[in-house]
């Protein structure tokens, strides 16, 4: 016995909706261990590092070869809470796993005014979701495929062995150059190429049939991965009005992405339902950014410095929801403001810490998840989080930096036609340990 055709093209897509259409809501902005030990570097100009955050402050890197590589772990438990539409009750799901593997790794040679770069990190996504013993969005599926009218799946009560995997993964690799005008003034440009592969696994199993025996379990698995690559700029440019204070801004083009489908074998519904085909594309675009900061050094051992940066969310492309609308445009704009501070405790050891407070806009919350249901599963919300660490000269020209990075989130009440979803992710954990070497 088979599902009609409708109902596992519904299961097909929100099943791979839920961790695609999410992937870009959340920009990724720790890339090396400095900055998970001090959250604000769009002013900095001390490490290889500053090639994603101060491009153009990487002619005041002393002349020579310039090599900063980092590794963060990240530790993430986001659940939610609701009231089963399978009439099993209150269920609370959370997420398992742990993100073991988020390098980076940046290059610099510099001589005189001029300095050429190169940069391997992970602008977006970087993150698994895991929920091995389902989620809300498994049991609305299983809910909504039952209870369909005409459905043959009726003749079903229940759902076991529901599952939802994936990840997502957006790829940089950049190149460039920066080149100080004169005393006070540099610029920088680059170009970065954005390697994306977003991979989905899920399933249910319809169960209970009306029939005992004669109504045998029916399995549903969805095995699909996308890929696609997309160019952009990126500029940069600094300015130092006063000998302690450094200002620098540094914008980021849109990369335009359309991402091709591939059904793998382990898929036994999609490719029959027809919805999803081999080589199909969808737009999930890489949104513009700028970034501003502010550096001062109030004594030899003290600098601080204050961030802000903002994400053209809206202009992105990330596909439409069931009444058209962009759902970029639902998610809205999202934007950051940060303090950090940095101390010479000791010759070679440096102290840091500080906050980034991010907020996202979200000119339709309710729309934005509901039209993008695995968005759950992988919630995101108003957060601030709390960087703090330390870089030690092991010898000349070798520094260690370790960070580690507290992150809070905002919970929230998604309003759902199955019900209101509570979500928490009341707090996620990163560690970084990186090694900057200058020779």
């Amino acid at each position: 016995m088979k599902p009609c055709m409708f109902s596992i093209g519904v299961l097909a897509w929100l099943l791979f909706m839920s961790t695609t259409g999410t992937a870009q809501i959340y920009n990724q902005t720790c890339q090396s261990a400095e900055y998970a030990r001090m959250v604000n570097r769009n002013a900095a100009n001390d490490a290889a590092d500053i090639i994603v955050y101060n491009p153009a402050g990487l002619v005041d890197l002393p002349d020579g070869f310039h090599l900063n590589v980092s590794n963060q772990i990240w530790f993430n438990r986001p659940s939610h809470t609701f009231d089963d539409p399978l009439g099993d009750g209150r269920l609370t799901f959370e997420q398992e796993g742990t993100d073991w593997f988020v390098p980076n790794l940046h290059a610099v040679y510099g001589q005189d005014d001029w300095s050429v770069f190169g940069s391997i990190y992970i602008p977006g996504g970087g993150a698994s979701v895991d929920y091995p013993d389902g989620s809300y969005t498994t049991r609305a599926l299983g809910d909504g495929i039952i209870h369909e009218e005409g459905s043959p799946a009726i003749l079903y009560r229940d759902i076991k062995d529901d599952y939802l995997e994936g990840s997502s993964l957006y790829l940089a690799v950049g190149i460039g150059g920066a080149y100080r005008l004169n005393g006070n003034v540099s610029l920088a440009v680059g170009v970065r190429t954005i390697t994306v592969n977003n991979e989905i696994e899920g399933g249910l199993t319809l169960t209970d049939g009306l029939f005992g025996p004669l109504t045998e379990d029916v399995p549903l698995r969805v095995d699909v991965k996308e890929t696609g690559q997309g160019w952009g700029l990126v500029l940069g440019i600094q300015v130092k009005p006063a000998e302690d204070l450094n200002l620098a801004l540094h914008y980021e083009t849109p990369v335009r992405l359309d991402l091709e489908t591939d059904i793998r074998s382990g898929d036994t519904v999609s490719e029959e339902s027809g919805l999803f085909i081999d080589g199909q594309e969808n737009p999930r675009d890489l949104p513009a950014m700028v970034g501003l900061g502010a550096s001062y050094r109030f004594s030899p051992r003290l600098r601080c410095e204050v961030d802000f940066n903002y994400w053209f969310q809206e202009d992105a492309d990330w596909g439409r929801a069931a009444d058209g609308r962009n759902n970029a445009s639902l998610a809205g704009d999202s934007w950051s403001a940060g303090l950090a501070g940095a101390y010479q405790l000791a010759p070679g050891l440096e102290l840091s810490g500080g906050f980034l407070y991010t907020w996202y806009e979200f000119p339709d919350f309710d729309g934005y998840y509901t039209s993008n249901l695995g968005a759950i599963e992988v919630y995101y919300a108003d957060d601030v989080m709390f960087g703090v660490g330390f870089g030690y000269e092991v010898a000349p020209g070798c520094r260690v930096n370790l960070g580690t990075g507290y992150i809070v989130y905002k919970d929230g009440t998604v309003r759902t036609d199955t019900g209101d979803v509570k979500i928490e992710n009341s707090a996620s954990t990163a560690l970084a340990l990186g090694l900057d070497y200058s020779f």
